[in-house]
Formats: structure tokens, C-alpha cells, sequence
């Protein structure tokens, strides 16, 4: 079986490296973007297990983007954002352009791992149903 595929989109280069060698550690294949463009780009292509996003990118912020990813792609694919963002207005427009679930930067490492984790063991009908027990914990 091969290792599933992380897409990172993560435009600081050191949050970048460190998550993905982390994950490449626990043996995924991680495809790291640094822009919603390049990652956009990259989807036409293939699409990952799961999707990592920051919110804070030039050009494109990561909500635009997951609206993006949503339109051309569904909700096939979960997409966790990760961001230093906490306040209650940046977290429901996440969760509203389609995004499945919300952890900030101040999140252990082992936190985003074992929720990147937990979305790639959820199976696809039960997805919806983890998405809105990640929305309502957040208020």
C-alpha cells in the first residue's frame, strides 16, 4: 500500500519544513505549496488524502481558498486548517467555506498529528458528522 498524501499549503518556510518532516517521520507523502494558487495548481492533477492550510497567505488567504478547493473538488478530500487565528469570526468563516476542521498553531505537534490522523481513519460517511462535532466544540 502506498503512503498517503498531505498536501501542505503553508506560506512561512520553517512551519512548512517542520510539519513536513513530521509527517514524512510518520510516513506520509507530503506535497507542500506555499500559496492557494500553487495549490489549486497542484489539485488539477491528483488529489491528497487530506489537506493542511494556513489562513494567513499572501494574495489568496486559506478560506478563500478552501471555497475554492470546494467548488472544483467537493468534500471529498477533509481540510484541517491550522492557524494562528483564534478569534470566533475567523473560525466560523473557516468552517464555513467548507473547511472540516480548525486547530491553531499554538497546538501541540502532536495535536494536528493526531487529528490529521483521526480525519485519515474517519470513513468518508462519517466525515460530515466529525466535521460538525469539530465546528461545535468550537461555539
Amino acid at each position: 500500500m502506498s503512503a498517503r498524501t498531505i498536501m501542505l499549503i503553508e506560506d512561512e518556510k520553517k512551519m512548512s519544513k517542520l510539519y513536513g518532516v513530521i509527517l514524512e517521520n510518520k510516513g506520509y507523502t507530503v506535497v507542500s505549496v506555499d500559496s492557494v494558487d500553487d495549490a489549486l495548481t497542484t489539485l488539477e492533477n491528483a488529489l491528497p488524502d487530506i489537506i493542511i492550510s494556513d489562513i494567513m497567505m499572501p494574495v489568496t488567504n486559506g478560506i478563500d481558498g478552501c471555497k475554492q478547493i470546494r467548488e472544483r473538488h467537493g468534500r471529498d478530500v477533509p481540510l484541517i486548517f491550522v492557524s494562528a487565528l483564534d478569534d470566533s469570526k475567523t473560525v466560523k468563516d473557516a468552517f464555513d467555506a467548507g473547511g472540516d476542521d480548525y486547530l491553531t498553531k499554538q497546538s501541540s505537534l502532536e495535536d494536528v498529528m493526531n487529528r490529521v490522523e483521526l480525519w485519515l481513519e474517519t470513513p468518508p460517511e462519517q466525515r460530515i458528522e466529525l466535521a460538525e462535532k469539530s465546528r461545535t466544540a468550537w461555539g
